[in-house]
């Protein structure tokens, strides 16, 4: 049996966006994200390439109300 998907977006920005996901597939949760939050221009969410959020935590990082299944990822369209 397959886990639910999870997917919040927890901080959205212009060109940035923070989410939280179980989600394990890259373009699954680029897929979500642009499906929940669309950017409304030509360029759609995809996972940041950024090392680290704008707090210095790395990208991805464990959730840290959830950290053994669910990890945050920075979003840039």
């Amino acid at each position: 049996m397959s886990e639910r998907e999870e997917l919040e977006i927890y901080c959205n920005g212009i060109v940035h966006c923070s989410i939280c996901t179980n989600i394990k597939d890259l373009k699954r949760i680029e897929e979500l994200v642009n499906l929940k939050n669309p950017t409304g221009i030509r360029s759609k969410w995809e996972i940041s390439k950024n090392k680290t959020f704008r707090t210095g935590e790395p990208n991805p990082c464990p959730c840290d109300k959830k950290p053994k299944t669910h990890m945050h990822y920075l979003m840039v369209c």
